[in-house]
């Protein structure tokens, strides 16, 4: 029997809702049915202002994702452990965050800027920088540089 997919949004809503008691109540094709790495995804991305953005970010990274080797082998516990980090007073919006980023015509004239100035670096991990900075924290490290972005 193929496993039964339950609705991202109802699992992330009872996660948000510290149900704990939710994973023990699924069937077996349920629980076959979900997929705790794109749960992880999900639960560590929520709408709101920075500081929420980066507690969401920590929480997920401290309680879920630091022993996820061993916790792996255990589901109920891996539910437990997004419950508590994706606790909340209500429901959130989480967003996917996909793995292949939109280049722009300014975000790729950005990245070829930050190669330069950073030779050493994987270009994943400039376009993970592109996409956390702000306009203004970009701009202090071009002016820190004394790059010319117009040139």
């Amino acid at each position: 029997m193929p496993a039964k997919k339950l609705p991202v949004k109802d699992v992330l809503a009872a996660i948000d809702m510290d149900a704990k008691n939710v994973y023990k109540e699924l069937e077996d094709d349920e629980k076959k049915g979900i997929s705790f790495w794109l749960l992880n995804r999900y639960a560590s991305s929520v709408s709101g202002s920075r500081e929420k953005q980066e507690l969401a970010v920590l929480k997920t990274n401290e309680y879920y994702n630091k022993n996820y080797t061993v916790v792996s082998r255990h589901p109920e516990l891996q539910w437990q452990l997004l419950c508590l980090s994706a606790k909340s007073d209500k429901i959130e919006y989480h967003k996917w965050l996909g793995l292949k980023s939109n280049v722009t015509n300014k975000h790729s004239k950005n990245l070829k800027i930050l190669e330069k100035l950073y030779p050493d670096k994987k270009i994943d991990d400039l376009n993970t920088l592109l996409s956390i900075l702000t306009e203004k924290e970009l701009q202090t490290i071009l002016e820190d540089h004394a790059v010319d972005v117009n040139a």
